[in-house]
């Protein structure tokens, strides 16, 4: 790692979930500050074959993430449709790696929906739609170049300051179209995820669009989680269809109640 040209400012976050740390650095070439991930060497392990040989049932991979950030994010049109502009990703004497990204202050929009002072209604789903818009403008620019996102959330997704939304963390990202297994945060995972076959990486993605739609739209997740009878409300929406849920669906109120 170049250290005259990412001179570290501070910690950010410790990120202990995904095995490294987030860091704040300043790119002395582009005279910006950037992001750095840092990816832990315990966890990374030396190659990316090493890491399948000791995680072979895991399907998200800290060197998928690297390599779908790097193929995408440093050209600046892609960028712009979805994906963190990327500065390069460097191994450091300690043998972690170091994932240089743009900096986007603000946190990501599961902070700024938590924090938004408008209640679900009509002037919060206003403000929603050009946000959602974006969403989709960049996952159909991701499914363009041949990859499927594989975890949009509201906690990987990042607003930048031109409004449009940067999607971030392609840990669990697939290049092929069908793919098998369990990806994604629980509620936002689609239901044919769970039928133990091959489904549409894509379709999927899609799906969790519309849970980051409501999201968004409620400060509230439509349900626990779509595993067959293990969610009420999953299974209502399945039996009776959108537009019955969300008539019978009650808003989260601030102090917690359903009204």
């Amino acid at each position: 790692m170049d250290k005259e040209r990412f001179r570290l400012q501070h910690v950010l976050v410790e990120d202990e979930r995904n095995h490294g740390r987030i860091e704040l650095y300043e790119d002395q070439n582009n005279s910006c500050k950037v992001v750095g991930k840092r990816i832990f060497r315990s966890w990374t392990l030396e190659s990316a074959e090493e890491f399948a040989q000791a995680h072979p049932d895991l399907l998200e991979s800290p060197w998928k993430e690297v390599e779908i950030s790097l193929v995408l994010g440093l050209n600046k049109s892609q960028a712009k449709n979805g994906v963190c502009r990327s500065f390069g990703a460097f191994q450091d004497h300690e043998g972690d790696i170091l994932l240089f990204m743009e900096y986007i202050s603000g946190g990501d929009l599961h902070d700024l929906a938590s924090r938004c002072s408008n209640k679900p209604g009509p002037e919060r789903e206003q403000k929603v739609w050009p946000v959602v818009l974006s969403l989709l403008r960049g996952v159909r620019c991701l499914h363009s170049a041949g990859v499927a996102h594989g975890d949009i959330s509201l906690e990987n997704a990042l607003l930048g300051p031109d409004g449009e939304v940067r999607l971030i963390d392609f840990a669990a990202s697939a290049t092929d179209v069908w793919v098998q297994g369990t990806r994604a945060k629980p509620s936002y995972q689609a239901p044919e995820m769970h039928k133990n076959g091959f489904y549409d990486a894509r379709a999927a993605d899609l799906f969790a669009c519309g849970v980051f739609t409501y999201c968004l739209a409620c400060a509230d997740y439509p349900w626990k989680c779509t595993r067959p009878q293990q969610c009420a409300a999953f299974e209502f929406f399945m039996t009776h269809g959108l537009t019955a849920f969300l008539q019978k669906r009650r808003v989260r109120h601030s102090d917690g109640s359903r009204g």
